[in-house]
């Protein structure tokens, strides 16, 4: 059986998406980074931990509540001095409560500095009974320095991927071929500002098995960055990257679920043989999502499942016109 729905109708759906704060419970994720060199088959580092986000109306405003919880380094607790303090901080800078809108962008203004200089009180207090050294008290006055000063807190938020794909805009107009050329943002490089990837984003109306839409996003291949070219190498200009990113969103709140993400460096010789030199992969995937086995789609949902789309008849009324689900 056919759809009943013009294309038109659907592309316009597509191009007006918003999140659908309703009833949205607040999402709980697993999170892993790993990173490789050359032909490695185990991550060289790897960083696991959890994530939930928690939207809530107040005044007709979106508050979003980040936090983050149970880091593990290389797949352990942090046991040597610079991940206790890396997790130290953590632990003081989270939760983390900012704006959003209807179309998934934030503000990148932190409204809960306050509860963060408490606990980085409670926080520097704990290490300073354990630890004591110059280093630590170095650090301490830079972590005091970083808190104290709002802009350059929310400036620091940048260096975080989940941050900087979490608030990537995906609701954007990707005309009729469901396609557009956009900017993507990822901090790539260590305690650096993200690197701009541009490319072309794609909206799929088919949702997948478990409940959710796909937005697709694919740089195109850029001249490596210098921090990623051994020094001295006779031929920099034969390094590249790239970033490769999946989106799943559900399809009853337009909120994320899932996101995968995929940066290469590599080299390409003469005759166009690549060969990998770096690469980063990000898993997010959401738990505890059992809820949507029940759930059944709106009618004025833009995501169908399948089959034949008939348009509105022609001017001369004697048939319509039917389209495979293909575009």
């Amino acid at each position: 059986m056919g759809i009943v729905m013009s294309k038109k109708e659907i592309l316009r759906r597509l191009n007006t998406l918003r999140i659908n704060p309703l009833g949205l419970e607040p999402r709980n994720y697993g999170i892993s980074i790993k990173y490789y060199s050359y032909d490695e088959k185990v991550p060289s580092k790897r960083i696991d931990y959890e994530a939930t986000a928690d939207l809530n109306l107040e005044y007709n405003k979106g508050v979003l509540t980040i936090n983050k919880k149970n880091i593990f380094y290389n797949q352990h607790q942090p046991d040597n001095i610079s991940e206790i303090l890396a997790d130290s901080i953590s632990k003081a800078l989270y939760p983390i409560q900012t704006h959003l809108n209807e179309k998934g962008i934030g503000t990148n203004e932190i409204t809960n500095l306050e509860e963060i200089k408490e606990r980085w009180k409670d926080e520097k207090s704990k290490l300073s009974q354990k630890y004591s050294s110059k280093p630590l008290t170095d650090l301490f006055t830079s972590v005091d320095h970083k808190i104290d000063n709002k802009t350059d807190l929310e400036k620091s938020l940048q260096y975080d991927w989940f941050w900087n794909l979490f608030f990537h805009s995906k609701f954007i107009d990707y005309g009729e071929t469901r396609k557009a050329k956009t900017a993507l943002f990822l901090s790539v490089i260590p305690y650096q500002f993200p690197i701009r990837f541009s490319g072309l984003q794609t909206i799929n109306k088919i949702p997948t098995g478990y409940h959710s839409f796909v937005i697709e996003f694919k740089s195109e291949e850029m001249p490596a960055d210098p921090y990623f070219i051994p020094k001295n190498h006779p031929d920099p200009s034969s390094y590249f990257m790239s970033l490769h990113v999946i989106f799943d969103l559900d399809l009853y709140h337009h909120f994320p679920m899932h996101t995968r993400a995929y940066f290469e460096v590599f080299t390409n010789d003469s005759l166009g043989n690549k060969t990998l030199v770096k690469k980063i992969n990000y898993t997010q995937f959401q738990l505890n999502n059992e809820d949507y086995k029940h759930k059944e789609l709106s009618k004025e949902s833009p995501f169908i499942t399948g089959g034949l789309v008939i348009s509105e008849p022609n001017k001369w009324g004697f048939y319509k016109n039917i389209y495979e689900n293909d575009w």
